[in-house]
């Protein structure tokens, strides 16, 4: 394949996934490695076509100190013939080793993203870019297989996560390697690649060239399937995450607790099918603030065990996490010595949850949200929206609900204190609350969705304000941060028929629009 070729297809890659756009900046990390340096050179040419910038992250880990010395020294000159800035750093990866009993792989890795992360916060619109490809992305799925994962473990690494993106994961290995000899430049070469005590250089040189020799294609293929368990794990997580909103708004209705900020149904989740039963106890975990990587299978088939039956029981997850089946009810022990008070409400005074419909008309006012719940919910505060009118929020900021019949796509506001919403999009049992752990949204017209505590990192919004700032929200998914952006799927398009307005007035503020 010729050079052009090459790069138009990884160009053509960076649009179909939206990984830079017009003002962006580009940390890059690069090692002077051959992968990394194809990724220089590529992004350097695409600014000829996009307005961005980048900036060079080296990191030298102090393991092969004159070759190391040597990578360095051709980083630097790359960056000075095509005048980037280079920011290079130089860490004692075996010392740190020896105090957090990491291996040198796993440190190394954690050491160059905290660096990438600290590097980011000094730019406005930063992404990290790191340069996977397709024969990375089979190693990982292989490597994940043996190891024991499940379906999700398929899905390999993304083109996009958070603010880190991988512009070459459409390119195999061969396909670099060509470019940068089309291109005459050179590259160097770790030589600790070539060690096979490492499992990754062990999968790489040994077992990917069996199975290419199996199948030619065998990368390609491998990928493909990875595609594919990406679309049904992103299926069945949404789907999960459905379970346990389904079953945490039943366990809200039906029972009273006292310092849960989150429970959930036990009989909601059991009537669901096994595997998707499988995929709401990852979501679980995940909302528990646990990292699946932490979590085995055995973790996960213990909890589904334990919420089918009838009996009372816990689980302890790594990170101190216990989870517990109690009086019909699953939940997260917020701490050891933890007593739930779990009361059950008569059938008779469980409240129905009310959202007026599309045919009500538009002048009709609904009563002002109940007051704040108890602040032992986890929440600062946690306000239903049962209809049209005003909700008052504790800091005298006011929060306005009115729905339009009739409305013109040309006038939906483009301002910061005003959204309007697709009404058919949104679920009926709105809040308007502060934040927990699990809350996300709809980022990009893929559907594809990012966590909330990402997003206000990424925003600048200070840490000391995120607990305060009010979101409307229906189970963990989030459709307003107030004063921000809202959920990219509940946008007002052509084929909306009905919108919900809202309006936040915030205290001490004259006027509609502040922003």
């Amino acid at each position: 394949m010729e050079k052009e070729s090459i790069y138009e297809k990884v160009i053509s890659y960076i649009k179909e996934n939206e990984l830079i756009s017009e003002g962006d900046t580009i940390v890059e990390g690069i090692s002077g490695g051959a992968d990394s340096v194809c990724l220089f050179l590529m992004l350097e040419e695409y600014k000829k076509e996009v307005n961005f910038n980048t900036v060079v992250v080296h990191v030298h880990h102090g393991i092969r100190q004159k070759s190391a010395d040597k990578d360095e020294k051709f980083v630097r000159k790359l960056c000075e013939d095509h005048g980037v800035e280079l920011k290079s750093y130089r860490k004692n990866i075996p010392l740190i080793c020896k105090i957090t009993k990491e291996s040198e792989e796993e440190c190394g890795r954690r050491i160059r993203y905290e660096i990438f992360d600290e590097v980011c916060a000094q730019y406005e619109n930063a992404k990290i870019a790191v340069a996977h490809h397709m024969n990375d992305q089979a190693e990982t799925v292989i490597f994940r297989i043996i190891r024991g994962s499940g379906i999700k473990g398929l899905t390999g690494m993304e083109a996009r996560r958070d603010n880190i993106i991988r512009p070459l994961l459409c390119l195999k290995k061969e396909e670099i390697e060509e470019y940068l000899d089309a291109n005459g430049q050179s590259w160097r070469i770790d030589e600790t690649n070539g060690k096979l005590e490492y499992s990754r250089n062990y999968i790489r040189r040994k077992i990917m060239p069996k199975l290419e020799s199996v199948r030619k294609n065998a990368v390609e293929h491998i990928n493909a399937l990875s595609g594919e368990a990406a679309e049904i794990n992103d299926f069945m997580e949404k789907k999960a995450n459905e379970l346990l909103d389904a079953a945490s708004k039943e366990a809200d209705r039906k029972y009273l607790t006292k310092g849960l900020s989150e429970k959930y149904k036990a009989d909601v989740l059991t009537q669901a099918e096994p595997i998707l039963l499988k995929f709401a106890v990852r979501a679980l975990i995940v909302r528990a603030g646990v990292s699946i990587k932490d979590v085995t299978r055995s973790h996960i088939d213990s909890l589904c065990e334990m919420i089918a039956k009838p009996k009372s029981g816990e689980i302890h997850l790594p990170k101190g996490v216990t989870v517990v089946r109690e009086s019909g009810i699953v939940y997260i022990k917020p701490q050891e010595d933890f007593k739930a008070d779990i009361e059950e409400i008569p059938e008779e005074n469980i409240p129905d949850l009310v959202m007026p419909t599309s045919n009500i008309p538009a002048s009709l006012t609904m009563p002002a949200a109940p007051s704040v719940k108890n602040h032992e919910s986890g929440f600062k505060f946690f306000y239903p929206v049962t209809g049209e009118g005003d909700t008052a929020l504790p800091d005298g900021s006011v929060v306005s609900c009115r729905i339009l019949n009739e409305f013109s796509l040309k006038a939906v506001p483009d301002e910061t204190y005003v959204k309007w919403m697709d009404y058919g999009k949104l679920s009926s049992d709105m809040c308007l609350r502060t934040r927990k752990s699990g809350d996300y949204l709809v980022i990009n017209s893929k559907g594809n969705e990012g966590n909330l505590k990402n997003y206000m990192i990424n925003e600048k919004i200070p840490k000391s304000e995120r607990d305060n700032i009010p979101l409307l929200a229906s189970g963990s998914k989030i459709y307003w941060v107030l004063g921000h952006r809202i959920s990219e799927d509940v946008k007002v398009t052509a084929d909306t028929t009905t919108v919900i307005e809202f309006r936040y007035k915030r205290n001490g503020e004259e006027g509609e629009e502040n922003g």
